[in-house]
């Protein structure tokens, strides 16, 4: 009987432990800069020249790697916060604002994919609309 209690009790523990260890490390991708879960509202993806991606939480993060990487970058993605749909950051407007998106290291960075929208956004949190961060300055 105690053998059955062991063994029970055992596999409980394995079970409980398996499905935090999915939910922590698995489902959600993490942040390549500072470990972070990756809202996918807020992700930004920098591809690389050998077609490998780095995957972001937020601008802040991003941008910091891409400081000091930005050799091995062939183009950076970034998430519309409207419509949740990717594009390259070149055509995308970017917003500064008073909303911080990341707690941890005070994101400010906010990615629209149309005009009016990063206005909207500017207008509503006292922000004003800023350069694309991930250009690279020769």
């Amino acid at each position: 009987m105690k053998n059955k209690l062991w063994v029970g009790l055992v596999i409980s523990i394995a079970v409980a432990f398996i499905g935090v260890t999915y939910q922590k490390f698995l489902k959600n991708p993490h942040c390549a800069f500072d470990g972070s879960a990756v809202p996918p509202i807020y992700e930004v993806d920098i591809v690389l020249k050998d077609h490998s991606v780095k995957r972001f939480c937020s601008i802040y993060c991003a941008v910091q790697w891409f400081k000091k990487n930005n050799q091995r970058i062939d183009h950076v993605l970034v998430t519309d916060e409207i419509r949740g749909t990717k594009l390259d950051s070149y055509i995308a407007y970017f917003v500064k604002s008073e909303l911080i998106t990341n707690e941890t290291n005070k994101n400010r960075i906010h990615v629209f994919q149309q005009r009016q929208d990063a206005l909207t956004h500017a207008e509503k949190f006292r922000g004003e609309i800023t350069d694309d961060p991930f250009t690279i300055d020769d």
